[in-house]
C-alpha cells in the first residue's frame, strides 16, 4: 500500500504542475488585461492632453553689454546680446481640479480640467545681477514664460497680469529648459535699479492622470483640491496639510529655494535643468479607487496555494477516513478553484471589486461545496469543505486590501494549516496508510 500512497502523491505532483501552467496562464489573460487598459489611457491621452506639469512662471530678461577684448595689441569694444532668467521671490499657486472619467468600451481613463491661478512677485536686482566687470548696456525685452508639458492642455490662452496691466500672451517659451509653453511681454525695465513686479497668471489645464507643479519661487506656496476622492500624492515633496474624504481632497505645501535648490538647477546646463525641475515637483495622481488589475495579479499569486490546499484536503480524507479519491475529482475540484481567478479579473472589469470577489469565490465555494459532499460521501463534510474555503477566499480578500500585513497574515495561515494537519496526523503510521482502504470490490463512490 506504500506503493499506491507513492503512486498517488506522484500523480497529485502532476496535477500541481499542470494547474501552475493553468495559473500561469491566466496571470498571463491578466497581464494582457492591464495592457489594453493601459492602451485605452494612452489613446484618451492622445485624444485629450498628456500629464501636465506646470512650470513657472519664470522671468527673462534680453539685454545688451558692451564687452572690451584685445586684438593685435589693440582694444576693441562690441555689444553683443545676453539673456538672464529671474525666478520669483515668492510664489502663490491655488487650482481647483475637477475629475471626470472618460470610457472607452468597458475601460475608462481620468482626465482633469484644472482651474489655476498663480500669483507672485519678482524682485529683478540693480543690473540684472551681472558681474560689476560687466557693462549694461540697456534692456531689450522682458517677458514672463510659463511652461506645461502638453499645449493642447490650454483650451484657451492664459490671462497674465503684470504690474497690474493685463500683459498679452504669445506662444512659445523662448527659453531652451522649458521646451513647451507661453510667453507674455512685460516690458520695459530699466536694469539701472532694484524692480520689485507683482503678477498673477490664471490658467485652465487639461490633462490626464498627474498633475504636477515645479516649486521655482523662493518662496513657493500651493493649494490644491479636487472633488476626486483617491489622490495619489506624487513628485518629491508630500504635502504638510492634506484631508481627503469622500468628497474629494485638499492639499498645502510650503517650500523654500533651500529645499528645491532651484537656484542651482536653474544655473545647470539646459537638459539638466529641464529634468531636475520635472523630478523636483509635487503633484497629484487620480487614481482608481482599486487597481483591479493589480489585485487579480496578486490574487493569481496565491492561486497555486489554494489548490494545494484543496489537494492537501483530500488526502487527509483519504488517510484518516478510508475514502478513495480519484485523480480526475481532485483534478475537477482543483479547475474549480483555478477558474475563480478568471471569473474575478473579468467580472471585476464590469462591477466594483469587492462585489466582483464576492459572486466569484461564492460561485467556487458554492459548487464545491455541492461537489465535495458527494465525493466525500456526506453532506456535513461538504459543509465543512466549503466553511474552510470561505474561511480562506476571507483572508485573501484580507491580504489584497491590506498591503503591509500581507506578507504576516499569509505567513500564520500557512503556520496555522501546517500546524492543524501536524496534530491531525500525529498518531497516523504512515507506512501503514491505506491497508484497511475498500478493495476493488467495494461499492464505488457515488459521485
Amino acid at each position: 500500500m506504500r506503493q499506491n500512497l507513492i503512486a498517488k502523491m506522484v500523480i497529485l505532483g502532476g496535477l500541481a504542475m499542470v494547474f501552475a501552467v493553468v495559473l500561469l496562464s491566466i496571470a498571463g489573460i491578466v497581464a494582457d488585461r492591464k495592457r489594453y487598459h493601459t492602451q485605452v489611457v494612452s489613446e484618451v491621452a492622445a485624444s485629450t492632453a498628456q500629464p501636465q506639469t506646470l512650470v513657472g512662471p519664470a522671468l527673462v530678461i534680453r539685454f545688451r553689454e558692451r564687452v572690451d577684448t584685445m586684438r593685435d595689441g589693440k582694444r576693441e569694444t562690441r555689444i553683443q546680446p545676453g539673456e538672464v532668467v529671474v525666478l520669483p521671490e515668492s510664489l502663490s499657486v491655488r487650482s481647483n481640479v475637477g475629475v471626470e472619467e472618460r470610457r472607452r468600451g468597458i475601460y475608462s481613463a481620468q482626465v482633469y480640467r484644472a482651474q489655476t491661478r498663480v500669483e507672485g512677485v519678482f524682485k529683478v536686482p540693480p543690473r540684472l545681477g551681472l558681474a560689476p566687470n560687466r557693462i549694461l548696456e540697456g534692456v531689450d525685452a522682458a517677458s514672463l514664460t510659463i511652461g506645461v508639458d502638453d499645449l493642447r492642455g490650454l483650451r484657451k490662452p492664459p490671462t497674465v497680469t503684470w504690474r497690474g496691466i493685463p500683459a498679452r500672451v504669445e506662444p512659445g517659451s523662448n527659453v531652451a529648459w522649458i521646451p513647451k509653453g507661453v510667453s507674455a511681454n512685460v516690458g520695459p525695465l530699466t536694469g539701472t535699479s532694484e524692480e520689485v513686479a507683482p503678477f498673477t497668471v490664471d490658467v485652465e489645464l487639461v490633462g490626464t492622470d498627474v498633475l504636477s507643479i515645479a516649486p521655482i519661487g523662493g518662496i513657493t506656496q500651493v493649494e490644491m483640491e479636487s472633488d476626486w476622492p483617491h489622490p495619489s500624492f506624487v513628485g518629491s515633496f508630500l504635502p504638510d496639510e492634506r484631508r481627503i474624504d469622500a468628497k474629494g481632497f485638499r492639499a498645502s505645501w510650503t517650500l523654500s529655494r533651500f529645499a528645491t535648490g532651484v537656484d542651482d538647477k536653474v544655473e545647470g546646463t539646459e537638459r539638466e535643468a529641464q529634468r531636475e525641475l520635472i523630478k523636483n515637483s509635487l503633484g497629484v495622481r487620480f487614481i482608481r479607487p482599486v487597481d483591479i488589475y493589480q489585485q487579480s495579479e496578486r490574487a493569481v499569486k496565491y492561486g497555486m496555494l489554494f489548490v494545494l490546499l484543496t489537494f492537501l484536503i483530500f488526502l487527509m480524507f483519504e488517510v484518516l477516513r478510508q475514502l478513495l479519491v480519484h485523480p480526475i475529482q481532485y483534478g475537477l475540484a482543483g479547475a474549480a478553484v483555478a477558474i475563480f481567478f478568471l471569473l474575478l479579473v473579468s467580472l471585476s472589469e464590469l462591477l466594483p471589486f469587492g462585489l466582483a470577489y464576492l459572486i466569484a469565490s461564492s460561485a467556487c465555494v458554492g459548487l464545491l461545496t455541492f461537489y465535495v459532499g458527494h465525493v466525500l460521501e456526506g453532506f456535513a463534510r461538504g459543509l465543512g469543505f466549503g466553511a474552510f474555503l470561505t474561511v480562506l477566499y476571507a483572508v485573501l480578500y484580507v491580504l489584497l486590501r491590506i498591503d503591509d500585513y500581507a506578507l504576516l497574515i499569509g505567513s500564520m495561515l500557512l503556520f496555522g494549516v501546517i500546524a492543524a494537519v501536524m496534530v491531525i496526523t500525529r498518531r497516523v503510521d504512515w507506512y501503514r496508510v491505506g491497508e484497511a482502504e475498500r478493495s476493488p470490490a467495494d461499492p464505488k463512490i457515488q459521485t
